[in-house]
This record gives structure tokens, C-alpha cells and sequence, in this order.
């Protein structure tokens, strides 16, 4: 959720188990404790890790202004936004240790309790991570702060079941996040055939006749099925079809213009006289999530100040091809689509609800994931909320002691 999220942001290599209370013995009692939130102390531990996480961060952002990874030195002598690297680096460091603490108020607030289970994969965590960097354990993070840390983040998975949960205060109802699902995802299935010949290059007009023929007697051979489950059967039987034609028609040793299909697995039996095809008819089926805005439009919302890039020709035909899903496509009916001017499906959409079971695709880990794409920007304001209305005290001598450059930043792997 919001802990991990800046931490994969992070350009570093521990992600997941960030570095949280716990410190070496040589840190003086004076700077044990970096800041105090909420009446929460802050370990140095915490507050180390965080600065070298803003020193990636920090590093990440020259090197995206100025399209070079830069040294050590270009990080100290720079300015970000017209702030002291010194300063932008601890004041990430400081937001990150405010964050924490609130997680820390709310899941107390809320009187949670982590399961062992919880416990244990955190500790797996921790220990994997902090083996992955030797500047953990030299700049004073601890295995102890990184246990903690990993806590943390399932503290902020409780915290959000607690609210949005379908027993929470802010969440919805079972059937109103089915609705959602529905409304925001597809199953679909597809052919894809290509209208390049072996050399990479389109087909002559009367090749691309055939194939296109071919498409449109795929289709209806598709649709002369009963119900969609055998619809779905065929769609595997049209793509072994389509295959066996492709090869046929491949010249080179290499297999050269053979295209990428939706395929069923086939088992030679041990005589190698018959051949046995699954019967899953959920085989080579792909879940599409709704777009709603393109990428040039993401990036234009998220940087106000950043010229929007141009759509490039594979963004453009995927998102046609999404909104052609969503909008034109009918349940159990396969059409004949054009998705570049080289390729055309044959698609097929399923109806979603058929595999929303305990098994599949409503199993309790996709509720979850559900849960967190609805309401994950409203959880993460009601988190900031939180956090801010805590009180903060520095401790001034820890933010000199572990200013970020009296640290080892250089990466180390051991």
C-alpha cells in the first residue's frame, strides 16, 4: 500500500523491508532517537535508512533532469527545487518517518494485532533484505529495524481492511465490488493472426485476402457454437488450426514469419500415434483492465510541468483495442478485429462472472488487490491526514550525526 509504494518508488536495492526503529551500539544515547511523532520516538535506524532512501531518490531525480546516473559528488553539490540536496534528502526522510508513525498510531488506534503468520514472513523479509546491502548493518540499520519495517507494512494492510474492508466503515459491499470488477475488467480470448510474410514485410494484396477470409471463416466457425463454453473450446481449436497453417507455410528452417498465438498445450501420448488437448476451456484466456486515460494524459496529471509525450503507435492500438472490448465487443460473440495494419484478431469475450469463484478469480487475494485499486488513493489521503495532525520534534543533533553524507551511500552488495 502507501509504505510500499514509496518504497519500490525508491531507486535502491532494499524495497520492501525499508529500515525501521532499532540502531547499533555505537550510536550515542544523545542521538538514539532521530525525531518524535505523535509522542512516537523515531530510532535512528529508521531515520538512516530513510536518508539513504532520499539519496536514491534524490540521485533519481539528476539523473532524470539531466539524463546521466550521477556520482556522489554531483548529489552533494546539487540543488532539487532549488533546495540543498542536504536538506531535500532529510526532508524525504523526515516525510517518510512521519508516515511511519502514523501507521503506527492508527493500527494501535484501531487495536490491531498482527497474526504470527504476519510476524513470520515479515522476519523472512527483513533477513532476505538486509543480507541484499552491506550499508544496512555499516550505517547502523539493524536486522531489528528491518523486522519492524516489514511489520509496518502489514500494520498499513490491517489498517486498510479495517476501513474498506466489507465490514469497514468506508468500503462497499461484496456485490457492489463484484459490480466494480465487471465494470473495470474483461475476459477475453484471442487469435492473432499477422499479415507479414516471413521477410517481416506486409503480404501481397491477394495473401492478405486469404488470411483476412480466413479471419472471417474463423469467426463464424466460432460462433456456429452453441454456448460460449464451447465457444471458448474452439477458440483453442481455431488457434491449433491457424498453427498448423502457419507451418505449413513457413519456408525458412528458422520457422521465420511464424507469429505469436494463443495456443493449447498438447501431450504426445507414448505410441506417438495420438495427441491429448486440454479440455481447460480457461486456457490462454487474458484478463484486460478498462483504460481510462491514455499515458500521455497519466503523465500530464502527475507533472503539470511536463510536456505531454506523444502516444506511440503500440499505446494507440492497444488502447483502441481496449476500448473496442469494453464498448463494441457483445458477451460470447467472436469478431473479427483489426488491431494494426499488420495484425488482426479473432477475439472472443467471456462473461467475467462465471469464474468469479473462491478458486478463481474471487479468491481472497483478489478481493484484496479489488479493494486496494477502488479505494487506494482515498486511503492513502485519509493516511496523509492522519499523519499530518501529528506533532513533530527533531532531535537536532541525530540530523547533523546522520546528515546524509556523513554516511556510506555508495551501493554495495555483499
Amino acid at each position: 500500500m502507501k509504505t510500499l509504494k514509496k518504497i519500490t518508488a525508491a531507486v535502491t536495492a532494499v524495497s520492501i523491508a525499508s529500515a525501521l526503529a532499532g540502531c547499533t551500539p555505537s550510536i550515542g544515547s544523545g542521538t538514539k532517537n532521530a525525531l518524535t511523532v505523535g509522542g512516537y520516538d523515531i530510532p535512528a535506524g529508521l531515520f538512516i535508512y530513510y536518508t539513504m532512501q532520499g539519496y536514491s531518490e534524490a540521485a533519481g531525480v539528476l539523473q532524470n533532469n539531466n539524463g546521466a546516473a550521477p556520482e556522489l559528488k554531483d548529489v552533494r553539490n546539487a540543488k532539487i527545487d532549488e533546495i540543498d540536496s542536504t536538506d531535500w534528502i532529510q526532508n524525504k526522510a523526515t516525510e517518510y518517518c512521519i508516515d511511519y508513525a502514523g501507521i503506527q498510531n492508527e493500527f494501535d488506534a484501531i487495536g490491531g494485532e498482527l497474526s504470527q503468520e504476519d510476524k513470520d514472513t515479515a522476519a523472512e523479509m527483513a533477513d532476505y533484505y538486509f543480507n541484499q546491502d552491506s550499508r544496512l548493518d555499516k550505517n547502523g540499520v539493524s536486522l531489528e529495524t528491518m523486522q519492524k519495517m516489514a511489520e509496518s507494512t502489514f500494520k498499513e494492510r490491517e489498517i486498510f481492511k479495517y476501513y474498506y474492508g466489507f465490514d469497514g466503515d468506508k468500503g462497499c459491499s461484496e456485490d457492489e465490488l463484484k459490480e466494480y470488477f465487471v465494470d473495470n475488467f474483461a475476459r477475453v480470448k484471442y487469435v492473432s493472426i499477422s499479415l507479414k510474410n516471413e521477410a517481416g514485410e506486409k503480404v501481397a494484396p491477394d495473401k492478405e485476402r486469404e488470411l483476412r477470409n480466413m479471419a472471417e471463416k474463423y469467426a463464424k466457425q466460432i460462433n456456429g457454437k452453441s454456448d460460449v463454453l464451447d465457444k471458448m473450446h474452439e477458440m483453442d481449436a481455431v488457434s491449433e488450426e491457424y498453427d498448423e497453417y502457419v507451418a505449413a507455410h513457413t519456408t525458412t528452417a528458422e520457422g521465420a514469419g511464424a507469429v505469436t498465438t494463443t495456443t493449447t498445450t498438447t501431450t504426445a501420448a507414448s505410441d506417438e500415434t495420438t495427441t491429448t488437448t486440454t479440455t481447460d476451456p480457461y486456457a490462454n484466456e487474458r484478463l484486460v483492465q478498462k483504460q481510462t486515460t491514455t499515458s500521455a494524459e497519466q503523465a500530464a496529471e502527475t507533472d503539470t510541468e511536463t510536456e505531454p509525450a506523444e502516444e506511440t503507435d503500440d499505446a494507440k492500438n492497444e488502447r483502441l483495442f481496449n476500448d473496442f472490448v469494453f464498448n463494441e465487443l457483445p458477451l460470447g460473440e467472436a469478431q473479427v478485429y483489426e488491431y494494426s495494419e499488420d495484425t488482426i484478431y479473432i477475439v472472443l469475450r467471456g462473461d467475467l462472472r462465471e469464474r468469479m469463484t473462491e478458486d478463481d478469480y474471487w479468491s481472497e487475494d483478489n478481493i484484496e488487490s479489488l479493494q486496494s485499486m477502488r479505494y487506494y488513493e482515498e486511503f492513502t489521503d485519509f493516511l496523509d491526514e492522519k499523519s499530518k495532525a501529528l506533532t513533530v520534534e527533531k532531535n537536532k543533533s541525530a540530523y547533523r550525526r546522520y546528515s546524509p553524507f556523513k554516511l556510506e551511500l555508495e551501493s554495495q552488495t555483499q
